[in-house]
């Protein structure tokens, strides 16, 4: 159900999507999703190192970079599961014992504008 891959975050005004995209594949990325928000850049976890060291040289330290798990497929909620999969998380990650949490699944724009309110 999950990936183990390499996160590489950098935000929107370190380069354009263009840019990005080719410096992340020519140093060795499987994947690049630009938006409004930033970039993240998806690389294997053997050549996460590489590729974090290739783009810090071009583009600078980036926002964030880590090992983490992707879902490799998601499964929507509708707003009343969301409400109550987004509370139970909130849950597990204000516990001590927890370090990460992964979920793989999707909710409404209108959830979260909701919600953030």
């Amino acid at each position: 159900m999950f990936a183990h891959v390499g996160v590489i975050e950098y935000d929107a005004v370190a380069a354009s999507g263009e840019a990005m995209f080719d410096a992340a594949l020519e140093a060795g990325a499987d994947d690049v999703v630009s938006s409004e928000a930033g970039h993240e850049i998806y690389a294997a976890p053997d050549h996460f190192g590489s590729v974090a060291k290739a783009l810090e040289g071009k583009f600078g330290e980036p926002r964030k970079a880590a090992l983490t798990w992707r879902p490799q497929n998601t499964v929507a909620v509708d707003d009343e599961q969301g409400e109550k999969v987004l509370k139970l998380i909130d849950l597990l990650n204000e516990h001590d014992d927890v370090q990460n949490v992964y979920a793989n699944f999707e909710v409404s724009d209108a959830l979260m504008q909701k919600l953030s309110a």
